[in-house]
């Protein structure tokens, strides 16, 4: 029986593997593949980051467009306005994620269900209204990073990579953690949880500031992969919505679940019908329905529950037959 703290090191030093592998890719792939992998990437780690506070809390936060916008602004006005290399820029993109996360949780995390979607997403409003108002960071016409201060195509895709994998990487040791225990004991049932002596505020201040954090430098790491940035898209509604359908596809609260998601909606959904918006709003609406309503645990769900009906079936079998068919 493997210990829990062994299967933790197991599954870092697996997740250290896929990211020396990813970090290999870029000089050996054509540059249309390496830019829809870097994509994939990028949605990924977005998903995988709501899926922290979203999936395995059970908040269902419409607000981390903040936290993409201001990582983003945070990185362009660092290096615009002091000369602050990119990587300590990007750094600062996620402290001061997690800083405004846990100054929103004061207010919003005395909302709960419904209260706390629309309380969250009201946050994502208000700051891209102020944003587009606001002259020190450019007002609607954005902000443009010089190239020379930004990284070359291929550290960027590296950049965005690293930070994918430790957004997973994050998310399965909270799901191996008591930090989790307490975080899906809270999402399957508040009160229970706070009469067993959780700290219910504490928990989820400290997942969506986590949550936060990673969000924030991904919101970095958009801002040198585009270069040029204005607040009606990195503030947008959209960057969230499509994250909570990816988790929600793949699969809310594992590990597997946003990777998956991601790859289908990015690869399969949207990229499938890129000239046709229409289309991809409809198939992606289906697509969730069709999910809540047939397997609301996702895909991961339909893969588990099919290779656990696989294995009672093994075991039930008669000793003979099983003999016969190892044999």
């Amino acid at each position: 029986m493997i210990s829990s703290v062994r299967r933790t090191w197991l599954g870092l030093a697996g997740w250290i593997v896929v990211l020396g592998i990813l970090l290999l890719l870029p000089g050996n792939l054509p540059r249309g593949t390496q830019e829809i992998l870097l994509n994939l990437l990028l949605w990924t780690g977005i998903a995988q980051a709501w899926n922290i506070i979203g999936g395995i809390g059970g908040q269902l936060s419409l607000g981390h467009s903040v936290f993409i916008g201001g990582g983003g602004y945070t990185l362009a006005m660092t290096v615009l306005n002091t000369g602050t290399p990119w990587p300590v820029a990007l750094l600062w993109s996620g402290l001061l994620s997690a800083a405004l996360a846990w100054l929103l949780s004061y207010p919003l995390l005395c909302l709960s269900g419904v209260y706390f979607t629309i309380g969250s997403s009201s946050m994502a409003l208000i700051a891209g209204a102020w944003m587009v108002t606001w002259t020190w960071t450019g007002e609607s016409r954005g902000l443009n990073i010089p190239l020379d201060a930004a990284p070359s195509r291929a550290v960027t895709f590296q950049v965005i990579a690293v930070l994918a994998v430790v957004a997973c990487a994050a998310t399965s040791i909270v799901l191996r953690s008591t930090f989790g225990l307490r975080l899906m004991a809270i999402r399957d049932d508040e009160r229970a949880a706070a009469a067993l002596g959780v700290s219910t505020c504490t928990v989820k201040r400290q997942a969506l500031v986590l949550s936060a954090c990673l969000t924030g430098l991904l919101g970095g790491a958009i801002a040198i992969n585009q270069v040029s940035i204005e607040p009606n898209s990195m503030f947008s509604l959209n960057w969230v919505v499509t994250a909570v359908v990816m988790v929600v596809v793949g699969g809310m609260g594992t590990v597997a679940g946003p990777i998956i998601g991601a790859f289908v909606i990015y690869y399969l959904v949207d990229r499938a019908l890129a000239g046709h918006p229409v289309l991809q709003g409809l198939l992606s609406g289906v697509l969730v329905v069709a999910v809540i309503e047939l397997a609301p645990d996702g895909i991961v769900g339909i893969l588990r529950s099919g290779t656990e009906g696989r294995w009672r079936a093994a075991i039930k079998r008669p000793r003979s037959e099983r003999s016969r068919v190892s044999g």
